[in-house]
């Protein structure tokens, strides 16, 4: 009985520590909305041409989003791309909804293409997160022409080819589609989770999440809460032992 107990709660305890270990950076409800603070671009931009013609510059975005309800501190920050081009972007904080999944406006060729230009491109996968216990290199790009190469890619996919008339980095984005197009028969990679963030008025963001395979190394506070609750699983488990 005791060691039924002790498992039950080892692996329930396991499992939160996973979640808190790990540092998803998104959680709560789904859709959920709450305040999203632009602050410009992770690694800098680059100049760019899109149909309209409109002069843009291309590049991931940084910022936070108050996910937890708590007002916009530092574990709210993360990094997400534009994934509209027919509005401008506004520092905010400003009401945004954060749905999971990609737009479900998509072909399901076009959300392939986005999960594989993510998994061939999007720097560090492995660290998983944005923020875990502290600004991680997730998605930190070499320089800006990597950042505004991955966008312009994004906006080819998205909106189709043709959409970007010039840029100094169009022909690395054209290599990234090019190797993507040429994955079309492989399976589609796992692990990759994205957010769509809507406001109606300024520009609908996408982020992602890289969770495939968990990797879990407890910190000292997680490891004392694991003794904790053994521990009291074991004293209640004597308890019912004796009375019985």
């Amino acid at each position: 009985m005791i060691k039924g107990w002790l498992t039950f709660v080892f692996a329930l305890v396991s499992s939160l520590m996973v979640s808190a270990a790990y540092g998803l950076a998104f959680v709560g409800p789904n859709p959920e909305t709450s305040q999203l603070q632009f602050t410009g671009f992770s690694n800098g931009s680059v100049g760019a041409t899109i149909t309209g013609p409109l002069n843009v510059q291309a590049g991931q975005f940084q910022g936070f989003f108050d996910g937890d309800l708590n007002g916009i501190q530092a574990d709210d920050f993360f990094l997400f791309f534009c994934i509209d081009i027919s509005h401008v972007a506004n520092g905010g904080p400003n009401p945004y909804t954060r749905s999971l999944g990609l737009p479900a406006t998509l072909s399901s060729l076009q959300q392939q293409e986005v999960t594989r230009l993510f998994d061939d491109f999007y720097p560090n996968r492995t660290t998983g997160t944005y923020w875990n216990g502290g600004v991680t290199n997730f998605g930190q790009f070499t320089d800006a022409n990597a950042s505004a190469a991955f966008q312009l890619a994004l906006w080819e996919i998205f909106f189709g080819n043709g959409t970007v008339v010039s840029s100094p980095v169009l022909a690395t984005a054209q290599g990234y589609l090019a190797q993507i197009n040429g994955e079309a028969g492989d399976p589609v990679p796992l692990g990759w989770t994205f957010y769509t963030f809507t406001n109606g008025t300024y520009q609908t963001y996408l982020s992602v999440e890289y969770t495939q395979p968990l990797r879990f190394t407890p910190e000292p506070g997680s490891l004392i809460l694991l003794c904790v609750a053994v521990l009291a699983a074991w004293a209640a488990a004597m308890q019912r032992r004796q009375t019985a």
